[in-house]
């Protein structure tokens, strides 16, 4: 199963931050349409050499060109056509640059979640600790209150 395939069937809440990846640049349409030969792509030597990202944004350009030219849909079509138009004005370099930073918005929202899953984990800690405490208590309270101490 692709990767894409996969995203599609993550629960609501995440798919919100998938949302929030995508944007006017590179629409999800875009990722939709290419799914395929974009998870076939060596990207990270794309991000290292800046010729062969020039090269792999022209072959995206093409792969999207066949894609809104096969596509049934009118709408779907139309959409793709435009997306291919905004992305061929606009440099590779600029694309790699809005990607870079995609990336670093990806890696961002990773930490913070690794952070708030962390926070969770002591939460639920402190909790079970706390309940224990109050189970003590209980235990003492009703064993003082039987023998009438109380």
């Amino acid at each position: 199963m692709s990767q894409w395939k996969q995203i599609q069937q993550l629960e609501i809440g995440l798919l919100e931050h998938v949302d929030y990846l995508y944007n006017d640049n590179f629409p999800m349409d875009v990722r939709q349409g290419l799914a395929d030969w974009i998870e076939s792509q060596d990207w990270e030597t794309a991000e290292r050499d800046k010729s062969i990202a020039g090269v792999m944004f022209t072959n995206l350009l093409g792969q999207l060109e066949r894609t809104w030219a096969q596509e049934q849909n009118f709408l779907q079509r139309h959409n793709l056509k435009i997306i291919n138009q905004q992305l061929q004005q606009q440099g590779p370099l600029e694309k790699s640059m809005q990607n870079s930073v995609t990336l670093e918005r990806q890696r961002n929202m990773d930490h913070h979640v690794a952070i708030i899953r962390s926070s969770v984990q002591m939460m639920d800690q402190a909790v079970k600790c706390i309940e224990d405490m109050q189970d003590d208590f209980d235990l003492r309270y009703k064993t003082l209150q039987s023998r009438g101490k109380l």
